[in-house]
């Protein structure tokens, strides 16, 4: 038991609901009760040793989230659509959200996405994106005390998706997106904005953080590596045609998500500036590839095959 309000973070053994969990455990303000399927597992009972409280639970059984959300004042959700499909995400999120009304949650942050059919005009299909915005759209229809994180691509992505080697040593990496400001940010940095958002309390209900850390071009972001790696690291972009037809899981929505970015996302500087002034403790993309060198080690020691990103 303790006087600190307590959090459920529902996804708090991924990288999101990590990040989140750490980050109100240290602040010394809050209380975190995680949820997951696995209480056992390695990333659960590191956060035990950090200070939570681990309970099992299922988005998919109802009752383990009325269980859950008992005596949290705040909750966390994060959705997952690419093993549930977007019905069934969609499902999971409206059950953890009606569980945590009913046992009188005050106040949801809920990671979601923006709406791509219909700020395209139809003419852009990502379903990643619009199965989270469906139930942000109905949580605002509600009146819901609920606020908005809508993470960018992840920097964390870069050793691991986004680049190949080539047999001449150099690095590559190919987007189909063109040479234009890219909004990325730090999957660690996250739990830093919503701890921010869950200290606003009520101030923060309707409002929607669009989590940036960097936006330079991916040309800038090759530089970047080039200079701190020692190998030539370049963009290569490629045509959303071409990069549909890859043979990767989603590349066609992958694609279109690119393109959505490109049209209604890259030109909102004042973004990152929104996110500083929240979270001061948000890094560049410059200072994270610094602390993480060794991720790339991989990349530089052997060939591999070609690696297309996947979702963030």
């Amino acid at each position: 038991m303790t006087d600190k309000p307590l959090v459920l973070v529902v996804g708090a053994t991924g990288h999101q609901g990590g990040s989140v969990a750490r980050h109100l455990l240290a602040s010394g303000r809050w209380a975190v009760r995680a949820l997951t399927r696995d209480p056992g597992s390695l990333r659960a009972t590191a956060l035990v040793r950090l200070g939570a409280e681990v309970v099992r639970g299922d988005l998919g059984d109802p009752e383990s989230l009325r269980r859950a959300a008992r005596g949290a004042a705040a909750m966390f959700l994060l959705t997952e659509y690419w093993s549930n499909g977007a019905e069934t995400e969609y499902r999971h999120g409206r059950a953890a959200v009606d569980a945590a009304l009913a046992e009188g949650v005050g106040h949801i942050v809920y990671s979601s996405l923006p709406e791509v059919r219909r700020r395209s005009g139809g003419t852009l299909d990502v379903p990643h994106y619009d199965s989270k915005a469906r139930l942000e759209s109905e949580l605002r229809a509600e009146g819901a005390p609920a606020s908005f994180l809508h993470p960018s691509m992840y920097y964390e992505t870069w050793p691991t998706r986004r680049l190949r080697r080539r047999p001449d040593g150099s690095l590559v990496c190919h987007l189909p997106y063109l040479d234009v400001p890219l909004p990325t940010v730090a999957a660690a940095d996250l739990g830093g904005l919503v701890l921010a958002m869950l200290d606003a309390g009520e101030r923060m209900h309707g409002a929607t953080v669009r989590a940036v850390g960097d936006r330079q071009t991916p040309s800038e972001y090759t530089r970047i590596l080039t200079e701190l790696l020692g190998v030539p690291v370049v963009y290569e972009p490629m045509s959303r045609e071409e990069y549909a037809q890859l043979p990767v899981p989603g590349a066609r929505p992958l694609a279109e998500m690119f393109q959505f970015i490109q049209n209604y996302l890259s030109n909102q500087p004042g973004d990152l500036e929104a996110c500083r002034a929240l979270y001061p403790g948000m890094r560049d993309f410059a200072t994270w590839a610094r602390e993480h060198v060794a991720d790339f080690r991989p990349l530089l020691q052997a060939p591999r095959k070609a690696a297309f990103p996947t979702a963030s």
